[in-house]
């Protein structure tokens, strides 16, 4: 599916930028509908970010100020996952930086549970707290939150995550001010995630201490999986320039653990070498001390708690290998195709998202994984494009002793006795529910538009991510001169169209076979590959069907 623009419009845009045309195609088909917003993309910057457009920044700046002038402890309370530990770095470093008696407190994800917990509150009562800062959690904390003003204790919530709605009314807890882009005016900001929210409130209070913590602000975006829209470009671009080339040593020494000695980075580095052993503590154990390693100036700390990252990931690692064996089987057993999947055990906590994300992705349905505790059981879900897992949760709200996150991603918790009526009525809720496997492409091309100009235009769109992939064109009617297979399970193809001949490879396509002299349309990536020196385009296939003519 490709979609298609005026051919004149694509012109204007292709002219008054200075871009070839399938490029042009490429940044329309991704909503960007002007050339304002298009450069502004292409070109993202800080000075876009305007924090008091934000809703409650102005309010909770104010409150921090007075707090830190009077000497009033302040908690932080974060998330144990990437997005809130490297928020709860942020803000607690930076608070320290302005001379406020603070502290933090990342809750235990068996122990105390996400958010803002009774727990929570009192501890920060123990320590003398008078104001508790919530990082990527507290927008559904209502119990904790007025627990914490019976004690003296105000709160302010920084939070991205969907707020509760009753008849689409939004219910928000009773805290002094409360920075979520889901309840703001200011659209822009809508994808922030819980680490962006957080450095919004820091621009607010120094704009020039932030740009300190663009590293930090880049792993808690990306490991969150945010739509890479115009604003989190502005953080993250500046952001993966300090991971590529680390200021701060604990970044440079994750990279060096991970085996990461290029200074180019790719987004893949981001999600499988760097952000799982940040995330490995807060699944399998408590991730207090990766906030300590974060901001760290001390080499032999960093060192030690580096080793502890890697420990922490590699049980990490045989805890979900071991359930995932275990859902293998269950899945045998139990799953019948239905449009949801459902699935419950005797399984860690900690490793329900990382499986349900998996098995969404090898089913293109929603995922449910709920592990057993007692008379309840705590799941994480994962959803494809197009569902809205809040919607379905909602729908379920009788069955839940409570739930949230986002649209994609999130959590609930059940008891035992309901599991089964929430399987069936999830399914009957998707039964008619199509979820179409199409292949979204950016833009139609002649293979004469393909070519390493457009290679390089490709990657003024980086990094890619969620929201931002990597365009995909398509193109139709191209001859078969030369067919072979390759290595293990791959494949070689010499295309022509027209009077143009184009080289092509699909890695694990090795199963495909085209006679020499059919016709074939295919969906690819172009790329510019280099060999002994050599520079040649390279067109890497994404899907290939026969001609329908």
């Amino acid at each position: 599916m490709v979609v298609r623009t005026n051919h004149e419009y694509l012109q204007y845009i292709s002219k008054s930028l200075n871009i070839t045309t399938p490029f042009a195609q490429v940044l329309i088909s991704r909503g960007l509908k002007n050339i304002d917003e298009i450069y502004s993309f292409l070109n993202p910057s800080l000075e876009l970010i305007d924090p008091y457009q934000l809703r409650g920044v102005l309010k909770a700046a104010e409150i921090i100020k007075e707090a830190i002038k009077s000497k009033a402890k302040i908690f932080i309370n974060g998330d144990y996952d990437a997005d809130g530990l490297t928020g709860t770095a942020m803000l607690y470093d930076f608070l320290k930086k302005l001379g406020a008696d603070v502290t933090y407190h990342i809750p235990h994800r068996i122990h105390h549970g996400h958010g803002l917990s009774i727990t929570s509150v009192s501890i920060a009562k123990s320590l003398g707290a008078k104001l508790i800062i919530t990082v990527d959690c507290g927008i559904r904390d209502f119990e904790a939150v007025s627990y914490a003003k019976s004690l003296g204790i105000e709160t302010i919530i920084t939070d991205h995550h969907e707020p509760l709605k009753v008849e689409e009314e939004v219910i928000l807890p009773e805290a002094l001010s409360i920075i979520n882009p889901k309840i703001s005016e200011n659209s822009q900001y809508l994808s922030l995630c819980g680490a962006g929210v957080a450095f919004l409130l820091i621009m607010a209070l120094n704009r020039e201490i932030a740009l300190e913590y663009l590293d930090l602000v880049t792993i808690g975006t990306y490991a969150d999986m945010v739509p890479l829209d115009t604003i989190n470009r502005a953080l993250i671009k500046p952001g993966w320039t300090l991971i590529e080339n680390p200021i701060r040593e604990s970044i440079r020494v994750l990279k060096e653990i991970s085996g990461l000695n290029s200074n180019s980075l790719k987004g893949f580095h981001l999600s499988f070498c760097l952000i799982p052993k940040i995330n490995a503590p807060g699944r399998v154990d408590t991730a207090q001390r990766v906030v300590n390693f974060l901001i760290s100036e001390d080499s032999s700390e960093i060192n030690e708690l580096a080793h502890w990252l890697i420990q922490m990931n590699s049980v990490r690692q045989r805890i979900e290998e071991k359930t995932m064996e275990e859902i293998e089987e269950k899945i045998k057993r139990e799953f019948k195709d239905e449009p949801v999947v459902v699935l419950w055990g005797d399984w860690h906590p900690g490793i329900t998202g990382t499986v349900s994300g998996k098995l969404m992705e090898r089913f293109n349905r929603p995922v449910f994984i709920f592990s057993l505790q007692g008379e309840k059981a705590k799941g994480s879900a994962r959803a494809p494009q197009g569902i809205d897992l809040q919607d379905i949760l909602s729908r379920c709200k009788d069955l839940l002793i409570r739930f949230g996150g986002h649209k994609q991603a999130a959590g609930a918790v059940i008891s035992l006795k309901n599991l089964e009526e929430f399987r069936k009525r999830a399914c009957n809720l998707m039964r008619n529910f199509e979820i179409k496997n199409i292949l979204q492409l950016d833009a139609a091309v002649k293979i004469s538009e393909v070519n390493e100009r457009l290679v390089e235009e490709i990657r003024l769109l980086e990094p890619f991510g969620q929201g931002n992939r990597e365009p995909i064109f398509g193109s139709k009617e191209l001859n078969v001169l030369n067919f072979k297979k390759v290595g293990s399970n791959h494949i070689k193809m010499t295309l022509s169209q027209n009077s143009s001949v184009s080289y092509a490879v699909g890695f694990d396509m090795g199963d495909l076979e085209f006679e020499e002299g059919s016709s074939i349309d295919i969906a690819f990536t172009p790329a510019v590959n280099e060999w002994e020196g050599i520079r040649s385009l390279q067109l890497q296939l994404k899907a290939i069907r026969r001609s329908l003519k």
